[in-house]
C-alpha cells in the first residue's frame, strides 16, 4: 500500500514512518510550508526524511492556512475566547489540504503520529482512543469527517509513547536531536506576541470582582483565560481566579475557585462522526479541554447542549467539547455559553 505520512519533523510522526515501512508499505513523506514556519523546522522535516530515506514532498500552504487557521484563531482571542487551533488545522488543513495532495499524488492512505486509532466496522471508520490513555490524542482528530477518517492511518495507535521512546532511541533518532514536536505549530513564541503583529492588542483595563469593584488593571484581555490564577498582579488576601472576559470593556472578571464551577455549556455548532443510538437526550462523556477527564453528561439539542451530572470546573468558551461513548469519539463542538 502507498501510504504518505504527515511529517512534522517530531519524533511522533518519524517513527509512524518507521513502522508503516517496516510493515512493508511503500511510505513518502509530505508536509505543509506556512508562513510562520522558519526555515529551522523546514530543514528538520527535511532530515528526518533523509534518515529514514523516504521522498518528501513539501506543500504550500500559506493563504490556506491564514484563512482556515491564523485568522479564526485570532479572531476568537479578539472575542475574548480561548481557541484550539490543532483540531480545526487536523480536519482543514493537515488532513484536508494535505490529505486532497497525497491522495492526487497516488497514496492510498495518509497516516499522521497522532496517539488514537481508526477501526473499521460494519458502518464505517470508527475514531477510538490510543492504547496510552495518558497519551491519546483523539480530542484533537474530533473534527474529522468519515471520508478522512477512510483514509487515515495511525500507526501510534496501538502503542504507548514510552514505548515509541524506547524504540526511536534503539533507532537512534533520539540521538539525531528528533523530539517531540510543539502543539501549536505556528507559535514560535507567546500567542501574544503574533496577535500584537496582527493588530490585535487591547492595551490594559480593569480587573474587577464579581460585584463590580476594581481590583487592580490587567495588561490586556487577550493575555488571559478563564481558571487563570497568576500573573494577575492583585493582592486580595484570597485565591482569586479569572472567572470571565468582557472583551466589549476590555474587563477581565475574577472570583472564588467556586465561582468557576459549571453544570452547563452551549457549543456554537457541532460535528457528529457518529450519531449515538437511541433518541436524545444521550448519556455521554464530555472532555471539555484536551487535559480535562472527561465526565458524564446528558448531551441534547442535537449536542448543542451539554448538561454534566456533576460541576466542572472552569468549562472555557473557544474550547473544544468532545462527545465519548466508552473509548470512541462520536464528535464535538466549540464551547460558546457557560452557565
Amino acid at each position: 500500500m502507498e501510504i504518505a505520512v504527515a511529517l512534522s519533523g517530531g519524533i511522533d510522526s518519524a517513527m509512524a514512518a518507521h513502522l508503516l515501512k517496516e510493515e512493508g508499505h511503500n511510505v513518502w513523506a509530505i508536509t505543509m510550508v506556512h508562513h510562520r514556519w522558519t526555515e529551522e523546522t523546514l530543514d528538520r522535516v527535511k532530515r528526518v526524511a533523509e534518515i529514514l530515506t523516504i521522498p518528501l514532498e513539501v506543500v504550500e500552504v500559506r493563504e490556506v492556512f491564514q484563512r482556515e487557521v491564523l485568522s479564526p484563531f485570532a479572531e476568537a482571542y479578539a472575542r475574548g475566547l480561548t481557541p484550539n487551533p490543532c483540531p480545526l488545522c487536523n480536519r482543514r488543513v493537515k488532513l484536508g489540504i494535505l490529505m486532497k495532495r497525497a491522495m492526487a499524488k497516488g497514496a492510498d492512505k495518509m497516516a499522521t503520529g497522532h496517539y488514537a486509532r481508526v477501526v473499521e466496522k460494519d458502518d464505517g471508520p470508527h475514531l477510538i482512543k490510543g492504547k496510552d490513555l495518558r497519551k491519546d490524542q483523539s480530542y484533537f482528530l474530533a473534527l474529522l469527517t468519515r471520508e478522512q477518517l477512510e483514509h487515515l492511518v495511525l500507526p501510534l495507535g496501538e502503542w504507548t509513547r514510552q514505548e515509541v521512546e524506547v524504540m526511536a532511541k534503539k533507532l537512534g533518532l533520539w540521538e539525531k536531536g528528533l523530539k517531540s514536536s510543539q502543539e501549536i505549530c505556528f507559535l514560535q513564541g507567546h500567542y501574544t506576541q503574533l496577535l500584537k503583529e496582527i493588530g490585535i492588542d487591547p492595551g490594559p483595563g480593569p480587573i474587577k470582582d464579581l460585584n463590580g469593584k476594581t481590583l487592580g488593571t490587567h495588561k490586556g484581555y487577550t493575555h488571559y483565560t478563564i481558571g487563570q490564577r497568576r500573573g494577575l498582579g492583585i493582592a486580595a488576601g484570597r485565591p482569586l481566579y479569572i472567572v470571565k472576559i468582557i472583551p466589549q470593556e476590555n474587563t477581565v472578571i475574577v472570583g472564588p475557585p467556586e465561582a468557576l464551577m459549571a453544570e452547563k455549556v452551549q457549543l456554537s455548532y457541532v460535528h457528529w462522526i457518529h450519531t449515538p443510538p437511541g433518541s436524545p437526550p444521550w448519556k455521554l462523556k464530555v472532555k471539555i479541554r484536551y487535559r480535562h477527564r472527561e465526565a458524564p453528561a446528558l448531551v441534547k439539542d442535537h449536542g448543542r447542549t451539554i448538561s454534566f451530572h456533576t460541576p466542572q470546573r472552569a468549562p472555557t468558551p473557544g474550547q473544544l467539547a468532545v462527545f465519548y461513548e466508552e473509548d470512541e469519539v462520536l464528535g464535538g463542538g466549540q464551547i460558546q455559553e457557560v452557565f
